[in-house]
């Protein structure tokens, strides 16, 4: 069982990490993206996929991931505490909370990811899982490697989060934020229009108060153009939107347009 998270590594060292997606909950994909040399597959439960209580589906998008040589960053669909410690229990490390908009909700998050926690005891809990070797390494040396592991991030997508940002930056031991700024064109009252001036000057805003507070900043990008901008301008982790379905969309309509002259 692997036990370094090879992406907290990465982002910790102030590297960039390179990622993408699987929309089927595929471990061959997850598998194939490692292979690729990627450093990280998103994994989204929020809009699409199975009920996200389901150990087993998680055990073996990790299994596929440690094949490979990746790590997997889920999406969960809610800060629920309980499904935090669930989804860990599974070997996952790298956790993606959707729609937070206070430090206190971060916090909660967070707590629940750490067996010990801001100087106390953590809300993680012990479980014969498969994390613990299903309850063969329950010990200090489990729990300090996992609280060394784990990674929780956390979505700012919306103003309410924008206005809190500075309190849910500071709360302990936050992995990282991703942009979510598809939401928050929405939040801002400007659907999808990434180029309107006070959108813009709202990722600016993120990306500074993120970089002052010393915690890594996500972006979701279309094209390698924009993947460059994206580090260029500071993100640390980088995930080329679209998945499988979308790749295998786009190459058959390029074969159907070949062929049209026969149809």
């Amino acid at each position: 069982m692997q036990h370094d998270n090879s992406l907290r590594k990465i982002l910790e060292s102030g590297d960039v990490a390179l990622g993408g997606q699987t929309v089927t909950h595929s471990p061959e994909v997850v598998e194939a993206c490692g292979e690729l040399g990627l450093d990280f597959v998103w994994v989204d439960f929020e809009h699409i996929g199975p009920a996200p209580h389901d150990a087993q589906i998680f055990e073996n998008l990790v299994r596929a991931a440690e094949v490979s040589g990746t790590e997997i960053l889920v999406r969960t669909p809610t800060s629920d505490p309980s499904l935090v410690r669930q989804v860990l229990d599974s070997s996952v490390r790298n956790l993606l909370i959707p729609r937070v908009e206070t430090a206190k909700e971060v916090r909660s998050v967070v707590e629940a990811s750490r067996f010990s926690y801001d100087g106390d005891v953590g809300e993680r809990g012990i479980a014969s899982s498969r994390a613990s070797g299903w309850g063969s390494a329950l010990n200090d040396e489990y729990m300090n490697r996992e609280d060394g592991n784990v990674s929780v991030g956390v979505m700012i997508e919306n103003i309410t989060a924008v206005g809190n940002l500075s309190e849910i930056l500071s709360v302990e031991d936050l992995g990282f934020i991703m942009i979510g700024q598809a939401d928050l064109s929405v939040s801002l009252g400007y659907p999808l229009d990434f180029e309107h001036t006070e959108v813009k000057s709202t990722i600016e805003e993120i990306r500074e108060k993120s970089k002052a507070h010393d915690v890594p900043v996500g972006r979701v990008v279309s094209t390698t153009e924009d993947a460059r901008r994206a580090i260029k301008n500071g993100a640390q982790m980088v995930r080329i939107s679209g998945g499988e379905i979308s790749a295998v969309r786009d190459q058959l309509e390029n074969h159907m347009t070949e062929l049209d002259d026969l149809s």
